[in-house]
């Protein structure tokens, strides 16, 4: 079926790294994509990824992201992916410097700069944010902040982020990514310290991935927003990741958050083919 093998190219954003293909010709449309996703997203044994991007045609926008989690589930959106898969588009003419793109999650704007990739996310709606949530456990915190930016996210506010153990960090995660009860469609959870009023430090137990990741792009705008709203920030943010920096800036309204924007890196880290081996 793929005798010359599937081109692709690996990239990261702040250690948030994808396999990404150019899909306009149909490439991988006969493909049973949630098997063949989980097979080349296994480190040790295949590529490695935290997660899967097809570039494909769009009738509204410069071109469409579709974006599948290392599970083989597909995602609404990425923040990382979306710098990722825009420098990729521009890399293979599917847009110029400034573009738009479609995904499950609405039409997102990118811009290509010096300093990496600069995304504008729709505004987000505060009516739609559930605010200082009471939960029983026996984690870091007995209160969580939730909200939808392109995803699913919780936000809890923590002491001493980056010196939680990463084995407690992980249950802590799919503790909550996993209470049904509260959270029906799976949530991402977001693990956020309070440096000063420009500057957060988080960490992410990813939905999907099923781990945590050197960073999210989406939580940490959400994290961002949500110190806003709550007044422990100010509206243009440093988030702080294990993987690097990221910035944030938005605008509140008495209704919404608007130009929401997500800046950070974008590296384009290798090229090749995928071969039979990668998916079976």
């Amino acid at each position: 079926m793929f005798d010359l093998g599937i081109p692709f190219k690996k990239m990261n954003g702040c250690g948030n790294d994808f396999i990404v293909v150019d899909n306009r010709n149909g490439l991988l449309n006969e493909v049973a994509l949630s098997g063949f996703v989980q097979n080349v997203c296994r480190r040790g044994t295949s590529i490695g990824a935290d997660g899967f991007m097809l570039l494909e045609n769009s009738n509204i926008a410069d071109f469409k992201m579709r974006y599948f989690n290392a599970d083989g589930s597909e995602g609404e959106m990425c923040g990382n992916g979306a710098r990722c898969i825009s420098r990729f588009a521009y890399h293979i003419g599917a847009a110029k410097t400034k573009m738009s793109f479609e995904t499950m999650a609405g039409i997102y704007q990118a811009e290509l700069n010096q300093n990496g990739v600069k995304v504008k996310f729709p505004d987000v709606q505060l009516q739609a944010l559930k605010l200082n949530q009471p939960y029983e456990w026996d984690g870091p915190s007995g209160v969580y902040h939730y909200g939808v930016v392109g995803v699913p996210h919780t936000v809890w506010f923590v002491e001493n982020v980056f010196a939680i153990a990463d084995n407690q960090l992980r249950e802590w995660g799919r503790m909550v990514r996993n209470d049904q009860q509260q959270f029906p469609y799976g949530t991402n959870v977001n693990f956020v310290e309070l440096i000063d009023r420009q500057t957060l430090s988080i960490r992410t137990y990813e939905r999907g991935v099923e781990a945590e990741t050197y960073a999210c792009g989406s939580g940490s705008t959400a994290a961002a927003i949500i110190a806003g709203i709550l007044g422990h920030v100010d509206a243009s943010v440093n988030l702080l990741t294990r993987g690097g920096l990221l910035k944030i800036s938005y605008h509140l309204t008495d209704y919404a958050a608007e130009s929401v924007y997500l800046e950070g890196n974008s590296k384009l880290v290798a090229e090749g083919q995928l071969l039979p081996d990668a998916w079976t």
